[in-house]
């Protein structure tokens, strides 16, 4: 009697590899859940919030003199003696050297290779009196170029002075036009990046300049009050308040991704939905959040990622 079909060895073998399959295409598809269930677990929900919104304005900028004044010698000659320390704070008209131009030098030099007597050598330094370098501006000194023994010359600086630092930056063409003069700035410096530094707008510049090619134009940020660490030469990122929105809507900059020129964030319409990326469109922005001018309401949860960043280096701006 001939078996039925269901009851044959390949049929048997075929039931039992569909099982397999279809038992490996379940367990994958249960990884997979669990690998995303725990993803969105390591994500942070956040709503977006509706409040005030200080605007700032981002600028990377140096720290430079606002006027740097080279001081040289009115003579050739050698440094007899050099009166100031690098560092030091100078005023208007202040000693600063004494210079032996070229003919006393030579002459005392040629005196000590000879027998000569003292009133030879009080003659040759009343004839030729020592040469004061005078300090031409108040400030600091901010560069030390010589010390006495060394040969100077006319064409070469002794030191350089600064009057007063100031943080020179370069605001893009398309933020320009909500920076002010006297408007509050606040910069970090590379060099002691946790410590939050004051100032305000103290000049901004009528001519435009090319940066890595973008338009933009110079501002200068003046320091308040005395900040001992600063240097000429750093590097800082200043945030320049520019304005408060009143009713804003705001995520944390952090939950922001950027690609192909729009923005997106990861979002989740209830409980149960799975999580899907949202392009929004975004606005001014402070250190830690930014606005959101449209595709998100108060309503929405977004996900993101709370690892450690840097949030007070990458200030966005609008994006149309």
């Amino acid at each position: 009697m001939k078996k039925p079909f269901y009851k044959t060895k390949k049929f048997i073998f075929g039931a039992a590899i569909l099982l397999l399959i279809g038992g490996g295409c379940a367990g994958v598809k249960t990884i997979k859940s669990r690998a995303e269930a725990k993803r969105i677990a390591s994500l942070s929900p956040v709503n977006p919030l509706r409040g005030p919104l200080v605007t700032k304005t981002q600028a990377t900028g140096s720290v430079e003199p606002e006027n740097r004044v080279l001081v040289t010698p009115p003579v050739n000659g050698r440094a007899e003696e050099i009166l100031f320390t690098e560092g030091e704070t100078v005023s208007k008209g202040q000693a600063l050297a004494w210079i032996s131009s070229s003919e006393r030098t030579a002459l005392l030099d040629s005196l000590k290779m000879k027998d000569s007597t003292p009133e030879e050598k009080r003659m040759v330094e009343e004839a030729y009196n020592l040469t004061p370098v005078v300090a031409p501006i108040s400030g600091m000194v901010v560069r030390r170029s010589v010390e006495p023994g060394q040969s100077v010359s006319q064409a070469k600086e002794i030191a350089v002075i600064s009057d007063r630092l100031i943080v020179k930056t370069f605001v893009d063409e398309t933020d320009i036009g909500s920076v002010r003069e006297g408007q509050r700035a606040e910069f970090y410096l590379d060099a002691f990046p946790k410590e939050k530094y004051g100032g305000g707008v103290l000049a901004i510049a009528h001519e435009s300049s090319q940066k890595e090619g973008i338009t933009g134009y110079e501002v200068k940020v003046l320091p308040s009050g005395r900040i001992p660490v600063l240097r000429s030469g750093m590097t800082a990122d200043v945030l320049i308040v520019t304005g408060t929105k009143k009713d804003a809507l705001t995520i944390p900059k952090r939950s922001v991704k950027y690609r192909g020129g729009g923005a997106y964030v990861s979002v989740k319409n209830s409980p149960a939905a799975k999580l899907a990326e949202k392009e929004i469109k975004v606005g001014s922005a402070d250190e830690k959040s930014i606005e959101v001018l449209s595709g998100l309401t108060e309503k929405d949860t977004v996900y993101y990622s709370t690892g450690i960043a840097k949030e007070r280096t990458s200030i966005s701006v609008s994006m149309d």
